[in-house]
């Protein structure tokens, strides 16, 4: 039905070199069959289903890796402009992977791409993955929230997006 929004996650996963702990360096991405486009992992949510568990469902049906932790919510993404396909509001969650813990492409997906943080802007990505993901790294790096969203589909996206997310 194209009445109402289809509800959709995306998962930001990240993972550290060693060096700085905890802190994330680096981004897990999937590259889109369809498109050929990077985004982040996701999906949508199944009738019944709650948006935590779509995000383990999806993390293991695309990566092989079965969550060990909670996800944090990031924000929600709800630009009527953000799908061509159709209408869709994500709720955008994010996991940080600790130890050797490395995503590999399952059948949904072509490949799983790692790329350093600081990169993000250097890659096309499926709708308004960027901005997600600069959104995230801006909180990350305690950089203020931009409204501007130039470079992605629309420099004038509307989202949502958690203060307390890191």
């Amino acid at each position: 039905c194209m009445c109402t929004p289809n509800l959709a996650i995306d998962l930001i996963i990240t993972s550290s070199s060693g060096n700085n702990g905890d802190i994330p360096d680096y981004i897990w991405l999937v590259r889109r069959k369809d498109t050929d486009q990077l985004a982040t992992m996701g999906g949508f949510v199944d009738v019944n289903e709650t948006v935590e568990h779509a995000v383990m469902r999806e993390l293991q049906e695309e990566t092989s890796i079965s969550l060990q932790v909670p996800p944090k919510l990031i924000g929600v993404y709800s630009d009527p402009r953000r799908d061509n396909r159709r209408r869709t509001v994500s709720a955008v969650f994010a996991v940080h992977l600790t130890g050797d813990v490395e995503p590999h492409a399952g059948d949904d997906v072509k490949e799983v791409v790692k790329i350093p943080i600081q990169d993000i802007e250097h890659h096309t990505y499926f709708s308004d993955h960027r901005t997600i993901l600069l959104d995230y790294r801006r909180h990350l790096w305690g950089e203020a929230y931009q409204t501007s969203t130039e470079g992605d589909f629309a420099a004038d996206i509307f989202r949502s997006t958690c203060s307390s997310s890191g």
